[in-house]
């Protein structure tokens, strides 16, 4: 039996998924693709769903397409790190007539080398890439060095493409409950069971707090800027816990008036007072703990020198959300989508230059990050 094996956290399972599985049974006659929810995932450092709620959405899923098939070799091996050599080796065990084949994303073919020996996965099974995303040249020409740096690799790149599903967006809606949005990417049974079961939803209060204490046009801006931040959060390396947090929490004060006297805050310009007030009822008033968010939170507007990935995050998506128009703006969000880091010097001097144009005050701590990362330079 020809068979595919597509694995994955699927927090929670979504239209890509589903379309490279249909597509994969399609374009190549796969007569089964086999659906392996990771256990203990070796790659994952954020929350992740508990196990046997990721299953039963893939099982609800399985129903409506009788070619998936539900494997749990994964738990079954219970393993501290199931790394991919260890668990694919165990399925070519437990489905011995089956000719496999793994498939899986552009992203990860393109981190391949990154993988816990890559050379045993390349010479236990043929893969299959799924392009996502306008990378389909770069994705040909790494299947085509790989095939060449490791024996008996058999690599390639599918003929058809996906698109690309946030899984961090999905769940930044299903936090604000907004399941219209999700509903656009997730299975309906699946989504039934998410609102039965009130999975995603450990920031729903929070949320509707916000929604109830900003403006509408505030909230829908903070809510851009959390989308914006969810989706560009694999890139820097971050977790959706302190993303959301950092993001939803950003503008909480923009509102209010100032929690101390003026003169008690180190600027001079009232339209940064709100990062600093924002950072302490994240604290105070919302119960974050986490000083990474806070900071984030505290320096949004200006920025600073020797920024963590988090903060330069937060500071990018609220100047690159979606809503804002300004001139540069397009090239800066295509930037973003191929180089956080460049994106964010680059975002920093437009800030800065602007300002300067203007003739608009300039927060000291703005002219020190722009000295700071050589922008002037």
């Amino acid at each position: 039996m020809k068979t595919a094996v597509l694995g994955g956290t699927f927090d929670p399972v979504h239209s890509e998924h589903i379309a490279i599985a249909l597509m994969a049974k399609e374009r190549y006659g796969f007569d089964k693709v086999i659906l392996e929810p990771t256990f203990n995932p070796p790659h994952k450092h954020c929350r992740i769903t508990p196990y046997a709620e990721r299953l039963a959405m893939l099982k609800i899923l399985s129903e409506e397409y009788p070619f998936l098939e539900v494997d749990e070799t994964e738990r079954e091996m219970a393993l501290d790190h199931a790394y991919s050599y260890l668990v694919l080796d165990e399925l070519k065990k437990k489905f011995p007539s089956d000719d496999l084949t793994y498939l899986i994303g552009s992203d990860s073919l393109m981190k391949f080398t990154e993988w816990r020996n890559p050379e045993k996965v390349a010479a236990l099974i043929p893969i299959l890439a799924v392009p996502r995303g306008n990378v389909r040249k770069e994705a040909e020409a790494e299947a085509k060095r790989l095939n060449s740096v490791y024996a008996g690799a058999k690599i390639s790149v599918a003929d058809f493409e996906c698109e690309e599903v946030s899984s961090s967006e999905l769940k930044l809606y299903l936090e604000l409950k907004d399941y219209d949005r999700a509903a656009r990417f997730i299975p309906a049974k699946v989504l039934g069971y998410i609102k039965e079961k009130g999975l995603y939803s450990v920031y729903s209060e929070l949320a509707e707090r916000l929604r109830k204490e900003m403006s509408e046009r505030l909230f829908a801006h903070t809510v851009r800027t959390a989308e914006f931040a969810v989706g560009h959060a694999w890139s820097c390396d971050v977790d959706f816990d302190s993303v959301f947090l950092a993001a939803m929490l950003h503008d909480s004060r923009k509102q209010c008036p100032p929690m101390h006297p003026a003169e008690s805050y180190d600027t001079l310009s009232k339209e940064v007072i709100h990062q600093y007030d924002g950072a302490e009822a994240a604290y105070s008033i919302y119960g974050v703990k986490d000083e990474r968010i806070i900071d984030a939170i505290r320096y949004h507007t200006t920025a600073k020198p020797d920024m963590s990935a988090l903060g330069k995050l937060i500071f990018i998506a609220d100047k690159l959300e979606s809503g804002r128009s300004y001139e540069g703006v397009e090239e800066l969000r295509a930037l973003a989508d191929k180089d956080i880091e460049a994106c964010f010097r680059a975002l920093l001097k437009h800030n800065y230059e602007y300002l300067t144009r203007s003739g608009a005050q300039i927060d000291p701590l703005t002219s020190r990050a722009y000295a700071w990362y050589n922008i002037a330079e």
